[in-house]
């Protein structure tokens, strides 16, 4: 969210109110006009946003533009030790400047490693913002260990009288008198000068004749701090004057690619990838292909009138995720480039409003077309670890039987709040491990209370379930039971059809009310997307505060995988090492019915198609 200009803030407040603003601690930094870019460490590694967006980036993302991919490169690149160091539930913030010239403001340098570190946010479990860092020692401290940027403090400490009047005397300008006073001096140089009179560059300028984006003033008061925007008055008139008419050619490119769409007949497209957004991207380059033979002759000579810091190599498409060896072809002509980003990026996701280049009947047919390609999308069976989207995940759950679309009311069996507080977690235990023991025990840790275990059966078996999902529902709940008695926290097991919210919801009352639902990072996004929806919480009657817990997982926490492979070469030894006490009088039994399903696994075809053996599937996984 763009910061309130003080100057705006000072002529819509009282007088004696900005005197004690005034009179606070202040901290000043100068803002960067450069693009927002944030990271969260995960489980996997790291999670990137790019400007403007909750939702982390996915290959659709990242194929549109390569602007971020230095700056991914960059955390992909830390130390170890490092990156285990930054805490999963903190977002770091950055102004991401990889290129002089994709900035408004002319800088003579980029920031160290092309990142300035701004802000931390600490996010709650539920994976809203609960706090905002921008104490700079803490800022520095972190920038140090990322190898970036720290904000450079202008000033901290409380105002003068002197800087006091100079601030409000600038602020209590008209726009002519501003003019009339900046029209031969820098503004930069006055506004540096107010703060700190010993100044003489800026943060990526050699000097202070040249503007800037503005300063950050914050003022800070106990725990609170109220941060404004301090910059020139005619970069109001700079960038009213700057915008573009909307592109007559886009508008004409798209009445043209939604006729031809609607047309296409997706029953004939087979695709073999497995995540989702590795499947949209397969379909819209056949989709795309099919398009250009039909209609490249239409595009030679086309501008469609980007804007001029867009045409730097870091806007270009990037075609890493793009495996359609004719679309790489297409694609390598920079028109047929700029097209298909056009076409990946315009049916990725609904559209609401209208705006002017997409009129209502413009918008409701490429919705349309929208849920015709999340359908074939999703239809099939895809990677149930992926990320999706929000409207995504929605529509995937539809298709497959669960019930979260949000056009729709949950089904809830039981009004009234259940009896008894108690935490949930849904997993496969397959078999329960010490590393189970581990995240369950941290979850309850979080408050203390009893956690409740549901097991999810799915109705259709898959093709590895005999290698990864050996066994059967009674097993488990055995399992569980003799656990239970080492564990005194586990106070009872689930079996469920799906994690629909609504399901888990009506298994649990009357008996008990759920209070933190733990999930580890792989699937902490699907399900924040229920338990976080206003409607549902409304429909369920949630307690205040029902949440995610996220469970954090390291490299030395026990899978399931390896308790397998234990089991699978007789080691008793190590399957002991790797599971609760109560478990190991199961070890002849959980190892005779694995043998017994690899068995069967190995005599079976699917398709003409041999079922990948258990080293094939050997990978990370508690569950």
């Amino acid at each position: 969210m763009a910061l309130q200009r003080l100057r705006d803030f000072y002529q819509t407040t009282n007088a004696n109110s900005f005197d004690d603003l005034l009179k606070l601690k202040v901290v000043v930094t100068e803002k960067i006009a450069a693009a927002s870019f944030h990271v969260r460490r995960t489980v996997e590694g790291f999670d990137y946003y790019k400007s403007g967006s909750n939702e982390p980036m996915d290959m659709v993302d990242r194929t549109l533009t390569s602007l971020y991919e230095i700056g991914i490169k960059h955390f992909q690149s830390l130390n170890t030790n490092v990156k285990q160091d930054m805490p999963s539930d903190w977002k770091f913030g950055f102004e991401y400047l990889p290129e002089t010239n994709i900035s408004s403001v002319q800088y003579d340098q980029i920031p160290y490693n092309f990142m300035i570190l701004t802000h931390i946010q600490v996010m709650n479990p539920t994976g809203k913002s609960k706090k905002v860092i921008t104490d700079p020692v803490v800022l520095k401290e972190w920038a140090t260990k990322m190898q970036v940027q720290a904000p450079s403090v202008v000033f901290e400490g409380q105002l003068s009288i002197e800087q006091q009047r100079m601030l409000t005397s600038v602020l209590a300008m008209s726009n002519e008198a501003f003019e009339k006073r900046f029209g031969n001096q820098s503004f930069t140089e006055y506004a540096y000068k107010l703060f700190n009179p010993s100044a003489y560059k800026s943060v990526l300028n050699e000097d202070l004749s040249k503007p800037i984006d503005g300063l950050v003033v914050s003022f800070v008061e106990s725990t609170q701090i109220k941060s404004f925007k301090l910059d020139a008055i005619t970069s109001i008139k700079e960038k009213e004057g700057d915008g573009r008419e909307a592109s007559h050619m886009y508008q004409i490119t798209m009445v043209d690619i939604l006729e031809f769409f609607t047309n296409f007949k997706l029953d004939g497209v087979e695709l073999t990838e497995t995540a989702p957004d590795q499947r949209y991207l397969q379909l819209m380059s056949v989709m795309f292909n099919a398009y250009v033979k039909e209609n490249a002759t239409k595009y030679i000579g086309v501008d469609f009138n980007s804007a001029e810091f867009s045409k730097s190599e870091l806007f270009k498409l990037n075609t890493k995720w793009i495996m359609n060896e004719t679309t790489i072809r297409y694609v390598e002509n920079p028109i047929l480039g700029e097209l298909f980003k056009i076409v990946i990026g315009s049916f990725n996701k609904k559209k609401i409003k209208e705006s002017s280049l997409l009129n209502q009947t413009m918008i409701e047919q490429l919705n349309s077309i929208i849920d015709d390609i999340d359908a074939k999308v999703y239809v099939e069976n895809t990677d149930e670890n992926a990320v999706h989207h929000f409207n995504n995940f929605l529509l995937h759950n539809k298709i497959k039987g669960t019930k979260t679309d949000l056009n729709e009311a949950l089904k809830v069996d039981y009004k009234e709040q259940g009896l008894q507080k108690v935490n949930m977690f849904v997993g496969r235990f397959q078999p329960f491990t010490l590393g189970h023991a581990k995240v369950l025990e941290s979850l309850y840790n979080e408050n203390k209370l009893p956690v409740v275990v549901f097991l999810v059966k799915a109705a259709k078996e898959k093709k590895d379930d005999a290698v990864k999902r050996p066994y059967d529902v009674d097993t488990q709940i055995e399992m569980f039971e003799l656990v239970k008695r080492q564990y005194k926290f586990l106070e009872n097991i689930f079996v469920v059809p799906s994690a629909g919210i609504d399901i888990l919801f009506n298994t649990l009352r009357p008996q008990y009310e759920p209070v933190l639902w733990g999930t580890g990072s792989d699937r902490l996004k699907a399900y924040s997307y229920m338990a976080n929806s206003d409607k549902y919480r409304d429909e369920l009657g949630v307690l205040p505060d029902f949440g995610m817990f996220e469970i954090k997982r390291g490299d030395d926490d026990i899978s399931a995988t390896k308790v397998r492979e234990a089991l699978e070469k007789g080691d008793q030894k190590t399957f002991n090492s790797m599971t609760p006490n109560a478990l190991h009088s199961m070890y002849n039994e959980l190892k005779s019915k694995l043998e017994m399903s690899l068995q069967a696994a190995e005599s079976v075809q699917q398709d003409n198609e041999t079922i990948l053996t258990f080293e094939q599937f050997k990978q990370y996984d508690i569950k």
